[in-house]
């Protein structure tokens, strides 16, 4: 209970300048981007859909405006507020239900079933067990929902040549030596490989596929670079969709796109 409110008041100040720092930059767009696509393949207009760690609601109210129903859920009072906002200024043809709940409680919300879920951004990350993730979206999606997630990469060829040339050689090898990774004594970053999470999850969730997301692209504390060439950028966008479900290369991505289907 104390670490869930350290990470509802860490991700309250984050609250201010998430959009600026994260999803809003040039690389976090990219990224949203190509989740995406994940999503509109797999779901259709219609769908009823969960979303873990929505933050500040930009990929619910964009399915919204697929006329796609989702129910997103963030432990950030703050999170939820901006994202009710987001939702009002545009007015999406399905406007989002946003409530505050923490992923650790998804055995408590009263909805569904949902004909699908995700989580986008590496929020499961942040989860100390997907073990009881998995457990709990299972319970409320119908026989076969999709399950959407992005999480980090733990093998990024382009982090660890940005860090060694900014003679930086701790952090540049940092993914692929510490699997838990604190955050400023709030919470605990996790990083699994595809295989751990496919292993966690394997009692709920069947993995369908999965691709490679910020191949080429650089990550997100690269922006400054990023916005000094952005034709160079919109082509690194492609050829990162292009070669995302290669096999060998999807494992050098910051990112990983999972798509479960529940047993």
């Amino acid at each position: 209970m104390e670490a869930l409110k350290s990470a509802e008041t860490f991700w309250n100040v984050a609250a201010e300048t998430y959009e600026q720092e994260v999803s809003g930059t040039i690389v976090g767009q990219i990224r949203r981007k190509e989740m995406w696509g994940e999503l509109e393949r797999a779901f259709r207009p219609g769908d009823s859909v969960l979303e873990l760690n929505c933050g500040t609601g930009i990929d619910a109210v964009y399915l919204g405006t697929r006329n796609i129903s989702v129910t997103a859920l963030d432990l950030s009072p703050k999170m939820i507020a901006l994202a009710r906002d987001h939702a009002k200024a545009v007015a999406p043809i399905s406007r989002p239900r946003f409530e505050v709940l923490a992923t650790e409680n998804l055995d408590t919300l009263e909805a569904g079933p949902f004909d699908g879920a995700f989580s986008n951004f590496s929020g499961l990350n942040c989860v100390e067990n997907l073990e009881d993730v998995s457990r709990d979206v299972a319970q409320l999606l119908r026989p076969q929902g999709r399950f959407l997630i992005c999480m980090m990469g733990r093998f990024v060829p382009v982090e660890i040549i940005w860090f060694l040339l900014h003679g930086k050689p701790r952090r540049a090898f940092s993914r692929m030596l510490h699997q838990r990774l604190s955050v400023d004594g709030t919470f605990a970053i996790q990083r699994p490989t595809v295989h751990d999470i496919a292993l966690q999850m394997g009692k709920h969730f069947r993995l369908v596929r999965w691709r490679g997301a910020g191949i080429t692209v650089p990550p997100s504390y690269a922006e400054r670079v990023a916005i000094r060439i952005p034709k160079i950028m919109a082509i690194l966008a492609v050829l990162d969709q292009r070669v995302g479900h290669l096999p060998l290369i999807r494992s050098m991505a910051d990112c990983v796109i999972l798509e479960f289907e529940r047993i």
